[in-house]
């Protein structure tokens, strides 16, 4: 079963704080992915326009589908891409589209995909013991 609390509605309803901190890491990891420098004023700007349309348009979504949504759309589509509100609008436009196109005709979504090797990859590392190298701030 679903974690709803994951959830934008979820967070939009229960915890607004972390939904805004959530959506300003989003809005500026896609500068830096981008190599685009905004002043600090319209960051903020665009995280509270972002904020409101996946509460609006995209509640169904969890945080880290529309991380992994935006990532996509960046790395598959030519041409330029700037942080604004057609450009996440179209990336989870377009994702909603594929994904349910894919459970229309039973195909496996690729965020359960990247999700379950995430999953399997953070098992493994857990399971591995961590060695110590060298005196880490001490050597000098």
């Amino acid at each position: 079963m679903k974690d709803k609390s994951k959830q934008v509605w979820y967070l939009y309803a229960h915890d607004i704080k972390e939904l805004k901190r959530e959506c300003y890491e989003i809005i500026a990891t896609l500068y830096v992915q981008l190599g685009q420098a905004p002043e600090a004023e319209i960051v903020v700007q665009m995280t509270n326009l972002f904020c409101n349309d996946l509460a609006t348009n995209y509640g169904s979504m969890e945080l880290d589908e529309v991380k992994f949504a935006l990532n996509k759309h960046i790395r598959e589509n030519d041409g330029l891409h700037f942080v604004n509100v057609p450009t996440w609008n179209q990336a989870l436009r377009s994702y909603k589209m594929t994904k349910a196109l894919k459970k229309q005709t039973n195909q496996i979504d690729q965020y359960e995909v990247y999700k379950k090797r995430v999953e399997s990859f953070s098992k493994v590392i857990d399971k591995r013991e961590t060695k110590k190298i060298g005196n880490g701030h001490n050597n000098k």
